[in-house]
């Protein structure tokens, strides 16, 4: 798949969005958003995830479409190969050779918002505008 710098680097690229700077966070929405390095050479997908009955959200950041590149998850438990198990919300992060499948714990958001903006950070995109009509 990737190697690790290739990865990071990957991250690390500053990014924009290809279509729109604007995205969808109510509640029953999934969402694919294409995003593009900014020299407009490198292609990746937002995936935005917000369930129906519930205030939490996955965002995800993908590369050639099926390469998790990281991963913010506020609704779910997770384990770690190592058998660590973390609560929400944590981050998964590319790592050689087991691609999403160790996450770190990080700090609980306020919002949805909140933790789009973390992410945004995290993966080196600008902050979106958002649907209106949230709630």
């Amino acid at each position: 798949m990737l190697e690790q710098w290739e990865a990071d680097a990957l991250l690390r690229m500053p990014k924009v969005y290809s279509d729109s700077l604007r995205v969808d966070l109510r509640p029953g929405v999934h969402e694919e958003y294409p995003v593009e390095s900014d020299d407009e050479n490198e292609h990746f997908l937002l995936d935005i995830r917000v369930p129906k009955r519930s205030p939490n959200i996955r965002l995800q950041l993908r590369y050639r479409r099926i390469i998790v590149l990281s991963r913010l998850c506020t609704a779910v438990s997770h384990q770690n190969p190592d058998f660590e198990l973390l609560d929400p919300p944590h981050l998964h992060r590319y790592r050689e050779p087991d691609h999403d499948k160790w996450a770190r714990q990080i700090d609980p958001f306020s919002s949805a918002i909140e933790a789009l903006a973390f992410f945004c950070k995290v993966i080196n995109l600008p902050e979106p505008e958002i649907q209106e009509g949230l709630s």
